[in-house]
């Protein structure tokens, strides 16, 4: 066993004597736990938190059931993964917290399941929390490590996340109105065909509401116009009355 791991016991086993030796003081008092549930939960809140980066990875180096059979020999009951997890939560928080100057007394509460004791860190940088969950035989099962921030960094926090977010939401608006704009720059073979088609169907209809002509030169001249929108539809030249000849005329009743 390595020094540093043996170190952390050594301040487990510290402080679950010192919260054992408190707590009979306090036998009366009406907490829904037990006293080795308090100890066991201060006791491990000590050692995590004086454990160095070397120890940690010590302990990381363990399986999951080695952590649990390690921890036996030393009166704790604690499940691996939770431990490796409370471990890993404070690793994260250490730089938030720092130095940890003094661990307040475990707050117990339960319900049908599980006891719960929270417990206040104070840091040399900022104070912070931790929550150890318990099951009915007194078995660790979860560990959580949290800093606390004042009501001010609170909401500043809140206020970036919520320009972040709205930053976010207007660039992605703002992109979308720049897509749909350029959808008008793509040519629609719809609107093209209708396009060449309005030429004609103009040169018909005027056909169509001069059926009582007063003389077949009018009739030639609408003809003609009718020809050139065609041509002119088609990409072809603009086309006079003198660049093709009318064999015939019939009107049909």
């Amino acid at each position: 066993m390595s020094k540093s791991i043996k170190k952390a016991i050594v301040l487990m086993m510290f402080a679950a004597l010192s919260v054992v030796s408190f707590g009979c003081a306090k036998a009366g008092a009406p907490l829904p736990a037990t006293e080795l549930g308090m100890a066991e939960a201060r006791g491990i809140v000590a050692g995590i938190t004086g454990t160095d980066e070397v120890t940690a990875q010590d302990f990381k180096d363990m399986k999951t059931d080695e952590l649990e059979s390690f921890f036996t020999q030393y009166g704790y009951s604690i499940d691996g993964e939770a431990f490796l997890n409370g471990l890993d939560g404070w690793l994260g928080q250490r730089n938030e917290i720092g130095e940890i100057i003094e661990i307040g007394e475990p707050v117990m509460t339960s319900d049908e399941k599980e006891v719960t004791a929270v417990m206040d860190l104070k840091g040399s940088r900022r104070d912070g929390k931790c929550v150890i969950i318990l099951d009915g035989k007194d078995k660790i099962t979860s560990i959580t490590i949290s800093a606390k921030y004042t009501f001010a960094e609170n909401m500043e926090k809140a206020g970036l996340n919520t320009l972040l977010g709205m930053g976010t939401t207007f660039a992605i608006l703002i992109f979308l109105s720049l897509v749909i704009s350029l959808f008008k720059l793509i040519p629609n073979p719809e609107d093209r065909a209708k396009r060449e088609e309005a030429p004609v169907d103009n040169a018909v209809s005027q056909i169509a509401e001069r059926e009582e002509l007063s003389n077949d030169d009018e009739l030639v001249a609408v003809i003609t116009a009718a020809v050139a929108a065609y041509e002119a539809s088609n990409g072809g030249q603009a086309v006079t009355s003198d660049g093709f000849v009318v064999r015939s005329i019939r009107r049909h009743y």
